[in-house]
């Protein structure tokens, strides 16, 4: 995790290594953020297309990147919403390539 304050990298928590700033909301965030994921995977393996959605909907919110939203547009592949899981996959890979 980046520091926002010194730009740091940060492996653990919950000061940042370099400036001490406090890092504990972002970490918390970020154990939320991969629960969400954890249960939107579980939610595709029970045939809950509609729960899946909803959670990585969530985690891509809490912070998106290239897992978020290959899994967002899975979801909605799944779900049999194609126009959505393309538009999904077109958003992640637009993402890549900023990046």
């Amino acid at each position: 995790m980046r520091c926002p304050v010194c730009k740091a990298e940060n492996s653990q928590g919950p000061q940042c290594r370099r400036c001490k700033a406090d890092l504990s909301l972002l970490f918390a965030l970020e154990g939320q953020r991969i629960q969400t994921l954890a249960e939107a995977r579980d939610c595709l393996r029970r045939g809950q297309w509609q729960a899946a959605i909803e959670h990585a909907e969530t985690a891509n919110r809490l912070r998106g990147d290239d897992e978020s939203r290959r899994l967002l547009a899975m979801t909605h592949l799944l779900g049999r919403d194609f126009a959505l899981a393309w538009q999904c996959y077109r958003d992640s890979h637009a993402a890549r390539q900023s990046e």
